[in-house]
């Protein structure tokens, strides 16, 4: 008789430490590929225009994926903070520049 797998059970904690840790694994995949393969990649393209539109749609993409570990992170911080029992909306961790962060 076969018994199902079954996946750990993490605490809140340990939970946030894997996601954190998943996401600088991916920073540091990203900045690899950039610098290793993706630019002299793109300096093998034929003229600066085409050069220049592809670094542009590569940064793009990179700055979005960056805004998206920004988010995780400050939202790590802000459920720190709770269970400190500290005021999430008292993190500082804005993305948009609307902060609610400072007192009134």
């Amino acid at each position: 008789m076969a018994f199902p797998a079954q996946a750990p059970v993490l605490t809140d904690e340990e939970s946030i430490d894997v996601i954190i840790e998943s996401e600088v694994s991916i920073i540091q995949c990203m900045a690899d590929l950039f610098c290793n393969t993706l630019i002299e990649d793109i300096s093998l393209l034929t003229t600066i225009d085409k050069q220049a539109a592809t670094l542009k749609k590569l940064m793009c993409g990179f700055t979005a994926k960056e805004s998206a570990i920004a988010a995780v992170v400050g939202a790590s911080a802000k459920k720190s903070a709770a269970d400190l029992g500290i005021d999430p909306a008292k993190v500082n961790c804005c993305l948009c520049n609307k902060c609610n962060c400072e007192e009134k």
